[in-house]
C-alpha cells in the first residue's frame, strides 16, 4: 500500500471488491479501512437517498460503483447539449 496524498479518491472500477483487494482504503482515528458501498456510490454523485440493492452482495455493489458515471457530470453534459439544440 502507498500513501495517497493528494487527498483525492482513485479511479473506482468494476474489479473493486472481487477478490477483496482494488477498493480505495481510508485512514480515520481508529485505523484503516475500506470505503464502503455506499460510500463509492456517494463519490459517484449518486444521492445520500439513492436506495441500494439490498439482495446483491458486497462485491457485486462495488462492481456497479465502479461501472457506474459520474453523475454530475452527466448532468452537465446533458444541459450542454440541451443549451446546444435549443
Amino acid at each position: 500500500m502507498h500513501e495517497n496524498k493528494s487527498g483525492v479518491c482513485p479511479t473506482l472500477t468494476a474489479s473493486m471488491g472481487m477478490g477483496g483487494h482494488n477498493v480505495p482504503l481510508i485512514k480515520t482515528r481508529y485505523g484503516i479501512r475500506k470505503l464502503t458501498p455506499r460510500e463509492c456510490f456517494n463519490l459517484m454523485g449518486f444521492d445520500a437517498n439513492f436506495k441500494l440493492p439490498e439482495d446483491l452482495a458486497i462485491s457485486q455493489l462495488y462492481k456497479q460503483a465502479g461501472n457506474s458515471v459520474v453523475v454530475p457530470v452527466v448532468k452537465r453534459i446533458a444541459k450542454q447539449i440541451l443549451t446546444a439544440i435549443s
